[in-house]
């Protein structure tokens, strides 16, 4: 046999369709590749039909596991991509969050969605509308929901209320009240920390106003319910005309200048008692004890997280003159001259207090008809501009 029998027989054994036309060979690889193509369309319709194709997705573990459970499921199902772990920095597209979670990721992630957002998009087959902020307005959005939880936190914790005993008896705080308390105190210092660091905000003398609530009429012995606020008696009136009959009539019998005092003031509006009046979280008022300003002021630092409103400055000057004098208030004040101090007096050595062990005497009443309130002013010194001094006249 020769070799090109060999050779023909060994083409005949490797062919599979040797005995068939050459055309429909032909024919069979022309199906082969458009039945190829058709695939690839159809593969790339159904990618393109994938409403979160492209996108890598995490979801906080903060999330129940049903919902999250179903947020993947859903997700996958869309062409997403899921991340098992986050960090600052990390290549994620998308942050499915809810809550008090959002925090955390506020300022270092661009897309924070929520479950119902990626059930949606996947049930509309269309992506919906994110809506966009800076990166450092993010982290002040985030520093204020911090503060805003803090400042909830600690009004459930800490009861601020007024007490009939006097200042240096024990209160009655039980070890896990305690416990709670510190642990709100170390959350709002370390945020304070935080916001300073991130914002490079260190100031060694804070802005403050000098004059707070001076448009504030108002008696400290009555409600703060009972506050008023001045208004301009001559926005009305003719300015050729002479005012000082407003307030000061001929006879001297004080009824028309009172008609017309009532006259210039207003209620104070909702808006006006939440408005913050200063930003610091620390205030410290400087509080007239006697009639005539014998002994000197008592001073008080109150604390805030989200600073004081009107309305809270307020209650904490009618919550200190409703409180009883402390011990050693007393023994200081029934050596001034007044007949205020008379009667402290003549209370101190009664049968009644050697009864009751201390002497139950209010701070208001002490005071006398000192109790028209004029303004809070700021007190110039080394005291991080947070200390203001109470003005009240009789």
């Amino acid at each position: 046999m020769r070799m090109e029998d060999f050779r023909l027989l060994s083409e005949y054994t490797n062919a599979d369709n040797h005995c068939l036309p050459a055309r429909i060979q032909q024919a069979k690889k022309a199906n082969s590749v458009e039945e190829l193509q058709r695939f690839s369309v159809r593969e790339s319709i159904r990618i393109s039909d994938s409403t979160l194709s492209g996108c890598s997705i995490y979801v906080d573990p903060s999330i129940s596991s049903e919902l999250r459970n179903k947020v993947t499921e859903t997700a996958s199902r869309e062409g997403a991509s899921l991340v098992e772990q986050w960090f600052v920095g990390c290549n994620v597209s998308h942050v499915v969050t809810e809550g008090t979670s959002i925090q955390r990721y506020l300022g270092y992630s661009s897309n924070l969605i929520t479950p119902l957002w990626i059930i949606k998009t996947a049930k509309e087959k269309y992506v919906r509308r994110l809506v966009h902020m800076s990166v450092d307005l993010a982290k002040q959005v985030g520093l204020m929901l911090e503060d805003v939880h803090n400042g909830i936190s600690g009004k459930e914790v800490i009861k601020q209320r007024v007490s009939n005993y006097p200042l240096d008896s024990e209160s009655e705080v039980g070890y896990e009240e305690r416990q709670q308390i510190v642990n709100s105190a170390k959350i709002g210092v370390r945020s304070r920390r935080g916001r300073r660091m991130q914002t490079c905000q260190t100031p060694i003398r804070p802005i403050t106003p000098n004059n707070l609530l001076d448009c504030i009429c108002w008696s400290i012995s009555d409600s703060t319910s009972t506050a008023s606020i001045y208004t301009d008696s001559f926005s009305v009136e003719d300015p050729s005309e002479n005012h000082a009959s407003i307030y000061f009539d001929a006879k001297g019998d004080g009824k028309d200048s009172e008609a017309s005092f009532s006259n210039s003031t207003r209620p104070l509006t909702e808006s006006e008692k939440s408005e913050l009046i200063f930003k610091n979280h620390f205030l410290t008022i400087l509080f007239p004890i006697d009639r005539f300003s014998e002994m000197g002021p008592s001073s008080r630092t109150f604390f805030s997280h989200n600073g004081f409103t009107c309305l809270q400055v307020l209650d904490h000057i009618h919550a200190f003159y409703q409180e009883n004098m402390s011990r050693q208030e007393i023994e200081v004040a029934i050596h001034s001259d007044s007949r205020h101090a008379d009667r402290l007096r003549s209370v101190y050595s009664s049968k009644e207090r050697t009864a009751h062990g201390h002497v139950m005497f209010k701070r208001v009443e002490f005071l006398g008809s000192r109790t028209s309130f004029e303004m809070l002013k700021r007190v110039s010194g080394e005291n991080n501009s947070n200390v203001y001094e109470l003005l009240i006249r009789a």
